[in-house]
């Protein structure tokens, strides 16, 4: 988990990729970043991008925030829905689910900016690409080796259990099932690469053009 100091808090850091309401209505997807006080799950911000249903979210999280709501009360929100305004479990439920899983439950994240920045430190990293062989050869992390998530349990013994190991996909949703997995087999340190590919592929951009 990438975690920043504010003062003297200790913060991680999430982005969620989601469409705000149903794909097969026009859902367009929003990209949430959100961050928590690790040690007591207490949110502290959040932005999001998106085309549409950002006030909506940003209300909510603003609304959680000022009643001192912990990540995983976002979880547990009884929010309206019907397909042409929302998805059946909100953008905003998903937040609080992962950033509270990364905090509580032994799934750290790290961002693309921390993953980018400990490349370029020399740190020995073991990157691995869940998604499709086709999404791979497409566009993937720099230095990743691609091991589909089906393949996982199969190919374990490829890997190092003692080397600091960052899982992804597209998203999050998958990246998060093989660092699972990968945990549950003994690794020593697994992290799941937030927001996925995605994301990353905005970021490094982003940094390479400054």
């Amino acid at each position: 988990m990438l975690s920043n100091f504010w003062g003297a808090v200790q913060t991680a850091i999430l982005y969620n990729i989601k469409p705000d309401h149903a794909d097969y209505l026009g859902g367009k997807e929003l990209t949430i970043k959100a961050l928590a006080d690790k040690s007591s799950g207490r949110i502290l911000g959040a932005q999001i991008i998106g085309e549409q249903g950002v006030d909506k979210r940003i209300d909510v999280i603003a609304t959680a925030i000022s009643f001192g709501a912990v990540a995983e009360d976002l979880f547990h929100l009884d929010l309206a829905y019907a397909p042409p305004f929302a998805t059946t479990k909100d953008p905003v439920l998903y937040t609080g689910m992962a950033l509270d899983n990364a905090i509580s439950n032994g799934t750290p994240l790290m961002t693309p900016t921390e993953l980018i920045e400990r490349q370029a430190s020399g740190e020995q990293l073991q990157i691995i690409d869940t998604r499709s062989k086709k999404q791979y050869e497409i566009s993937c992390v720099k230095g990743a080796i691609h091991i589909p998530l089906a393949e996982i349990r199969d190919r374990v013994a490829e890997l190092d259990k003692n080397v600091t190991t960052i899982t992804y996909c597209n998203k999050g949703v998958t990246g998060n099932a093989a660092q699972n997995i990968l945990l549950n087999e003994g690794f020593k340190e697994v992290y799941n690469l937030s927001g996925g590919n995605k994301n990353y592929q905005i970021i490094a951009q982003m940094l390479a053009s400054n």
